[in-house]
């Protein structure tokens, strides 16, 4: 099962109408303020999605179960925008406000080609769609960049040690590239796709 946090993303619920809708795995929405419920066995969860979203992980959004997912389930997390902070947040990372709220499509320079997430990409820019005010300022100790852009060094992270993935942009709504990421995280999960 994959389970998808929705932070309140209109990005997400356009992903789950053109994409996931056409899938043969099972997956589970959360909103962002809900308990995860006692039906949701841990094993059977494979991978973890933490969605974009308003507002920042420092607000006084309860934004609880993303982080809940974060430090309970050892399986590959891919987080979009938010989803991207929050994960760097909980791992003691920083973010800071950007001079000013980005919305545009953006050019993105992958620095780590041979990541698995990258496999059959075949090129190191790419164009996704951002829609954020904030950025990855401090790294936490146990990440790496792996794709920056002009507006952010850490545009793209992952975690050392674990399949934990985080986009600044919002790849599940960047076209074919975005997709061909988003499946090879769905591969690195267990999900035949």
């Amino acid at each position: 099962m994959l389970l998808i946090i929705d932070n309140q993303s209109s990005f997400i619920k356009k992903f789950k109408r053109d994409f996931l809708s056409e899938q043969n795995f099972k997956y589970v929405f959360l909103d962002h303020n809900e308990p995860i419920p006692l039906s949701i066995k841990k094993e059977e969860v494979k991978g973890v999605i933490l969605s974009g979203g308003k507002g920042t992980p420092y607000d006084p959004l309860n934004l609880i179960t993303n982080f809940i997912v974060l430090m309970n389930f050892d399986v590959p997390i891919l987080g979009f925008c938010l989803g991207h902070e929050i994960i760097a947040v909980a791992n003691m990372g920083r973010i800071k406000k950007l001079f000013e709220h980005q919305i545009k499509k953006e050019e993105i320079t992958i620095t780590e080609l041979d990541d698995p997430i990258f496999k059959g990409l075949n090129k190191s820019k790419l164009y996704f769609t951002r829609s954020h005010g904030y950025y990855v300022d401090k790294l936490p100790q146990n990440f790496i960049e792996i794709g920056e852009s002009n507006i952010c060094k850490n545009e793209i992270i992952r975690r050392k040690e674990k399949s934990i993935y985080g986009f600044q942009a919002h790849p599940e709504v960047s076209g074919e590239d975005g997709i061909l990421i988003i499946k090879n995280f769905l591969k690195i999960c267990g999900f035949k796709i």
